[in-house]
């Protein structure tokens, strides 16, 4: 496994950098939020039982506030995780949601005008000295506070080749990242797979395709110290298996 750094221009989903968002109101409070508590308690957060249910929030939650722009108004979108603690799961077991849309704000009110039929409601604001802002959203008679990341943020890239130096389509890769978020996805044919997040240790775990398997030298999962700055190149080697013969 080798590790090159190089120079480049990333625009993540959602940047903590605040100089490219609009101005005013907007540009005070945009940027990417993290769930932390649920009706006022921190994660893992209980709900109440739903058809005999328990539930319980313990995966992050996210928020995001995109600033305005020439000719952009503000967006956001938020995805709220719930696990339903039963087996199967009752049909109507609330056990999530996500909404992407425009927002407005007024003083410390939060408007929200869904793109996903959920209609106009609010958020309130809350902002102290020397901390960064918080939302709380109440949702499906459930209160969601979040609070921002001001962390910076890099890129990870990923490559999957053979020992033949060929790329290895179709990797699956899982990233767990600081403040407990997730991401990941499957490699394309190039073998290729990048994603960005805040700086700190981040843990990469992935499974090779069907006719591939990872030899003992390869680390798995693989640590990475990511910090802020040029972004990181990983070079992985599986060993693509003989095919057997009929």
């Amino acid at each position: 496994m080798k590790y090159k750094s190089v120079l480049v221009f990333s625009l993540l989903a959602v940047s903590s950098c605040v100089d490219l968002l609009g101005g005013g109101e907007e540009k005070r409070i945009a940027g990417f939020y993290i769930l932390e508590r649920v009706n006022g308690v921190l994660l893992p957060a209980p709900l109440a039982p739903e058809q005999g249910c328990n539930r319980t929030v313990r995966k992050v939650g996210q928020l995001s506030l995109s600033g305005a722009g020439p000719d952009v108004r503000p967006m956001y979108d938020w995805t709220i995780y719930v696990d339903a603690e039963c087996e199967p799961v009752p049909a109507g077991v609330f056990q999530g949601a996500d909404d992407v849309g425009g927002w407005r704000l007024n003083s410390t009110q939060l408007s929200f005008s869904s793109m996903m039929d959920k209609g106009r409601y609010g958020a309130v604001v809350e902002e102290g000295a020397g901390n960064p802002p918080a939302v709380t959203l109440v949702y499906l008679g459930n209160s969601y506070r979040f609070r921002r990341i001001d962390d910076p943020t890099s890129v990870v890239f990923v490559q999957f080749r053979d020992q033949f130096g060929q790329p290895v389509a179709w990797v699956r890769l899982h990233f767990a990242l600081p403040y407990g978020l997730e991401g990941g996805g499957t490699a394309p044919e190039s073998g290729w797979f990048g994603t960005g997040g805040h700086v700190g240790q981040w843990q990469i775990t992935f499974t090779p395709p069907e006719g591939y398997e990872v030899p003992a030298s390869q680390p798995n999962p693989i640590p990475v110290t990511v910090v802020e700055g040029p972004a990181i190149w990983i070079y992985v080697t599986l060993t693509k298996l003989p095919v057997a013969v009929q």
